[in-house]
């Protein structure tokens, strides 16, 4: 890449070249670009759009800076601070303000339908994410009143705190497209339909949208133009004016340019006009060279009809019918002599109809098979000592030999010769006759040519009587000549050939006479002046089929010119420039680390260049060792989405500034193993920068808190805990105070005392029922806080939901004596017996507060102490 293209290492440098580039390109692109940086792909209304601008019909909004992101954002952090004043966003609400760890990671955790994703939403429409119109924000729909979608957001940049206002559909501060939110719903590695995995950059996928659009925009104006050319009418595609009249040369020249002034001056006749037409058609009626060519028609049709009539005639004479019926009592006299030969020669066979139609194909069958296979070379049928039936395959007796002997010699009888050839012969004599029939379809054609061309009307009637007569007795010669006596046939009729040919006669003499006459000069130009005056009495009646002509032209015109904005030269080389710069061994290395770091390295895939379409180049993961093998076919859906994760990570390398990155739920329906990888590849990332992770994964929350704790290789990432939580209408309920599951003990224990020094009024006041619930609760808190102090004591070795077992805690273990173990079983049973009855009792007394201040106190005290032990053991 040569140096004057810039650094375009980076996705924001690549983006704010393609704005820079988009000046140059048509206002159509221009808005597609701006269309495809909120949204993965077209909808068919953004189609309809483009194509109204691109037929300069609507007003397009070009790509500018605010619909991208910010390249002068890149050189700053930028972090976020919180989220508050959260307007009609779904039914998250009001009043709520979701705030982030300004260090290392914040988890934040919600059950389904706590309203977590609300807050995700709103921060994909703040900052930089690959779909934010693919998540755009509804009101509450239970609502009585709802407006625009809107919120507050307090950020830093380095440092510096500022805030900003949001509105749905409203652009907000550049700088916070620094930001970067992972979807892997919109990442850049997707399943393509051959089970590809397709690496694409952001600024790659825009460009192949606009290629994308190029070509859909182009078949639409393609399919306007094919509309406006099919509404041609008929007579105009197939005009009836002379080409060579100032009429004929406007209508082949016409087009969008051809003024209306033009075709009005030359529509229409005066009346002089008119009848100077009319003597000019009287007087060239028997133009020569029309009335020539119709009368070589003429004769070539009469010739056909006279050869058909004498055909016709000549078969329906008697000979004919008593042709037929001697050949047919031929072939009936040679059937009866091969029947009688067979019924005479096979009579004692035991089984019927030998010789029949039937047994000579089974016949002919086995001498095909004996020649061929059985007995080749010999002839047939084989009857020597050691032969077997070739229909039965059993050995030949002397009694089978003599019937297969008998049967050939029956075969190629004279008899049955006799038989087929007498088919044969009648058989084509029956095909000749039916030949020469005239089919009624084509009388009608006949008549109207005597009638109408030659004029002769008495002559067409005789001919149509004459044709009917001899199909007619065509007919009865057919259906009589096979009976033995033949009846009378109906009567002959004398065939009109005589005056046929006499008209014949006469066609050829008029053409003689025509030729002689055609290239007078005088006759030429008044045939030029007859025609140039129909021309222009037709251009009359047709006049305003032309001019809707003309505005259709001009439409098609205009078409054609907006067709050639949607050229894709450009976006090839932009695209071209663009690959070599993201794609880069920095990247591709970068990449390689990530999958290693996410655990899906043993695959050994890398990124390849896999195919160009439309100028744009799309890149693949591939198996290193088999890259023609579909990884889509051998990754897992949590390899998938690691491998999608491990692309958006391997991007924000090449970008010098460690600025916030969010992550909504990043590892939805991933497996342990890669739960643990990611877990621990984000807590690795919050070393450096802000990481916001919004998950309902309660099992990965867990993961990440044990990823986040120092390591023998690095110190802890600090964490951040938020818990969203849905009320009775509302949703989106935000909590400082984690998850029960997550929050320190000594936290929980801080909580349950000052709770409890707040609600022991109940006690002292009687309010038996509020103090009630309240012992209910402390004892539900009290037996899982038990619980979390002995996973406490065993965390050293093994945590649970990890899958691993920490040998080097297990000195930490020994410290543990049997006192301990009674001592929680005993406090855990104290806890469990709270509010159980005693015998006997009806109402039982409720435990003091003091009581459960001593199981609090009692939890503590053994939590410390072994605390103390396990840190002097190690």
């Amino acid at each position: 890449m040569d140096g004057q293209d810039g650094d375009l290492s980076n996705e924001a440098a690549a983006l704010a070249d393609i704005l820079k580039w988009s000046a140059d390109i048509p206002a159509w692109q221009r808005d597609a670009l701006r269309r495809l940086c909120g949204q993965t792909k077209l909808e068919p209304a953004d189609l309809m759009s483009l194509v109204a601008i691109c037929k300069a019909a609507e007003q397009g909004t070009p790509l500018d800076a605010t619909h991208i992101r910010d390249p002068a954002a890149s050189h700053a952090v930028v972090s976020l601070g919180a989220l508050h004043g959260l307007s009609n966003v779904n039914a998250l609400a009001p009043g709520e303000r979701l705030s982030f760890g300004k260090a290392g990671l914040t988890v934040i955790y919600g059950d389904n339908g706590a309203g977590k994703s609300g807050y995700a939403r709103v921060l994909k429409q703040l900052c930089r994410a690959r779909s934010p119109k693919g998540d755009a924000i509804l009101p509450n729909i239970y609502a009585s009143a709802s407006g625009t979608p809107s919120a507050n957001v307090e950020f830093y940049i380095g440092g510096q705190k500022r805030n900003a206002s949001w509105t749905q559909g409203t652009p907000t501060d550049a700088m916070l497209s620094a930001v970067s939110v992972f979807d892997s719903r919109t990442a850049n590695v997707h399943v393509e339909n051959t089970n590809d995995l397709a690496y694409t950059p952001l600024p790659l996928r825009i460009l192949a949208g606009l290629a994308q659009a190029c070509q859909d925009v182009k078949a639409k104006l393609a399919a306007e133009i094919k509309t406006l050319q099919e509404q041609t009418p008929a007579v105009l595609s197939k005009p009836e004016c002379k080409p060579q009249t100032e009429v004929g040369k406007l209508i082949a020249a016409l087009s969008g340019k051809t003024k209306s002034e033009t075709v009005e001056k030359l529509s229409g006749l005066t009346a002089e006009e008119e009848a100077r037409l009319q003597t000019l058609v009287t007087d060239l009626a028997s133009d020569p060279t029309r009335t020539l060519r119709q009368l070589q028609g003429q004769e070539t049709r009469l010739k056909t009809i006279i050869d058909h009539l004498e055909r016709l005639a000549g078969i329906v004479a008697e000979k004919t019918r008593t042709g037929l019926h001697d050949a047919h009592t031929r072939l009936d006299t040679a059937r009866r002599a091969a029947a009688t030969a067979s019924a005479n020669l096979f009579a004692d066979e035991p089984l019927p109809d030998i010789g029949s139609d039937v047994w000579k194909s089974l016949w002919e069958a086995a001498r095909d098979y004996s020649r061929a296979s059985a007995y080749p070379g010999k002839g047939f049928p084989v009857t020597d000592a050691d032969a077997h039936c070739v229909l039965c395959q059993q050995p030949l007796r002397e009694e089978a030999s003599k019937r297969l002997s008998s049967f050939e010699a029956f075969v190629q009888d004279e008899s049955k010769r006799r038989e087929e050839e007498a088919e044969t012969a009648y058989d084509e004599a029956l095909q000749d006759v039916a030949s020469k029939a005239i089919a009624m379809a084509d009388v009608p054609a006949i008549i109207t040519l005597i009638r109408d061309d030659l004029g002769q009307e008495s002559l067409a009637t005789s001919v149509r009587r004459e044709i009917l007569a001899m199909a007619w007795r065509l007919r009865a010669i057919l259906r009589t000549h096979r009976l033995e006596t033949l009846p009378t046939l109906p009567p002959a009729i004398a065939v009109s050939l005589d005056p046929l040919r006499t008209a014949l006669s006469g066609l050829a003499t008029r053409m003689e006479a025509l030729r002689s006459e055609a290239n007078s000069p005088q006759r030429t130009a008044l045939v030029a002046e007859r025609d140039a005056l129909a021309d222009r009495k037709w251009l009359g009646v047709v006049e305003s089929d032309v001019l809707a002509q003309i505005t259709r032209l001009k439409a098609v015109e205009a078409l054609e010119k907006a067709s050639k904005d949607t050229t894709t030269n450009k976006i090839t080389t932009q695209s071209a420039r663009i690959a070599q710069a993201l794609v880069t061994n920095r990247l591709r290395g970068r990449f390689a680390i990530e999958v290693d770091k996410l655990g899906v390295a043993g695959l050994a895939i890398e990124l390849q260049q896999a195919k160009t379409t439309a100028g744009v180049p799309f890149f693949q993961v591939r198996l290193i060792n088999k890259p023609s093998e579909p990884v889509g076919k051998v990754l897992s859906e949590g390899e998938h989405r690691c491998v999608a994760l491990a692309a958006f990570l391997a991007e924000l390398s090449t970008i010098d500034a460690q600025s916030a990155i969010v992550f909504d739920d990043p590892v939805s329906s991933l497996d342990h193993l890669h739960r643990d990888r990611v877990a621990a590849r984000l807590a690795e990332a919050g070393q450096t920068r802000q990481v916001i992770v919004f998950t309902h994964d309660m099992a990965f929350l867990l993961l990440q808190d044990e990823a986040c704790r120092a390591t023998k290789d690095r110190e802890a990432t600090p964490v951040t805990y938020r818990l969203i939580s849905r009320g009775g209408e509302n949703s989106g309920f935000c909590h400082q105070d984690p998850p029960a599951s997550v929050m320190p003990l000594d936290k929980v224990l801080d909580g349950m005392k000052a709770h409890l020094a707040n609600v022991k009024i109940h006690h002292e006041r009687g309010d038996q029922a509020k103090w009630l619930r309240e012992v209910t609760s402390f004892q539900d808190q009290l037996r899982t806080t038990w619980e979390r102090a002995v996973e406490e004591v065993v965390g050293p070795v093994i945590r649970r939901l990890s899958r691993k077992v920490d040998t080097a805690g297990l000195i930490k273990l020994t410290v543990l004596t049997d006192g301990d173990c009674a001592t929680m079983r005993e406090a855990f049973g104290r806890c469990s017996a709270l509010l159980h009855s005693q015998p006997g009792e009806i109402n039982p007394r409720l435990p003091a507060p003091t009581v459960i201040q001593a199981e609090i106190d009692a939890l503590e005290k053994w939590i410390v102490d072994i605390r103390t032990r396990q840190e002097t053991a190690a």
